[in-house]
């Protein structure tokens, strides 16, 4: 069974929606409305409308088409509706942040309203992967099975990589997980099940903010993310790092990476940086060049 593929723009999960809907919604913010008269912030309004309608037809609506156009109507009409009480928000909080010293508080505002919309494509993105992995296996048991060596060691080596909050409870489940497991064939994503009653890393979905770089065929650059869910380990998936490059691999991943020859990397908001390189070996972690 396959889904059709539908085009980027109205992929919620596709890179190109997600840069676009990023950057817009954090340029929407940087629009300062007192500064307009009342025909240009009527046409932003408009604009401003058009687009959350848009966004919200794309995210909300679903993949049938009259249901799409239906939350997109909706959309722009709430936020054409209370344009002008957004305006008098965004005016009380960009006062409050430059009392408290910002001296770009617009800028601020427009970073906030892009993590906001990124952090709402990467859950599409995830949501996208397991469904996709779910049709892939249609009709196949699902298994629970012990967790690759190598997989648990990689895992290990993320979450011992920095002191990042959580990680202690993280590794507490990681001590116990298994893996789901619909069929015996290798794919780069291998999803985990966790007793629901160990404590949780975070109360909401998150990736972990360290990665797991690897080279893979043809020396591509892999990176390996971890994706918790209500604060369980939920899933790690390997994708390219650069997925232009990624096209020009030599043949599709076939084992998953020895621990030890990894670059683990922390995501910050200055960019990402190099923590470990490499990693120690895990004690209980055997090198396999067995393919699942």
């Amino acid at each position: 069974m396959t889904e059709a593929k539908r085009h980027p723009l109205s992929d919620p999960a596709s890179p190109v929606f997600g840069i676009l809907s990023t950057a817009t919604m954090g340029a929407l913010s940087l629009i300062d409305g007192s500064t307009l008269d009342d025909r240009s912030r009527r046409a932003v309004h408009i604009g401003t409308a058009v687009l959350t309608g848009l966004y919200t037809g794309v995210t909300v609506g679903g993949k049938h088409l009259p249901l799409r156009v239906l939350a997109g109507l909706a959309g722009g009409a709430v936020a054409l509706r209370f344009a002008d009480l957004g305006d008098v928000v965004e005016a009380r909080l960009e006062d409050r942040l430059r009392r408290a010293g910002a001296r770009h508080p617009r800028r601020w505002m427009a970073a906030g309203a892009a993590a906001f919309t990124f952090a709402g494509f990467l859950g599409d993105r995830a949501a996208a992967r397991r469904a996709r992995v779910a049709v892939i296996l249609d009709g196949d048991s699902e298994q629970v099975k012990p967790l690759d060596p190598r997989v648990r060691g990689l895992i290990e080596g993320i979450l011992d990589a920095s002191d990042v909050p959580g990680a202690r409870e993280l590794r507490a489940q990681l001590a116990v997980a298994q893996e789901l497991s619909w069929g015996d064939e290798f794919t780069s994503t291998v999803y985990f099940d966790v007793p629901a009653d160990l404590p949780r890393a975070v109360p909401h979905d998150q990736i972990f903010p360290v990665r797991a770089q690897f080279a893979g065929p043809g020396g591509v650059p892999y990176q390996l993310a971890l994706q918790l869910s209500a604060g369980h380990l939920d899933h790690a998936s390997v994708e390219p790092t650069d997925r232009e490059t990624g096209d020009l691999a030599d043949g599709p991943l076939t084992e998953w990476p020895d621990p030890t020859e990894v670059v683990h990397v922390l995501d910050g908001v200055d960019g990402a940086r190099i923590l470990v390189q490499p990693t120690p070996p895990s004690p209980d972690t055997k090198p396999t060049n067995e393919t699942r």
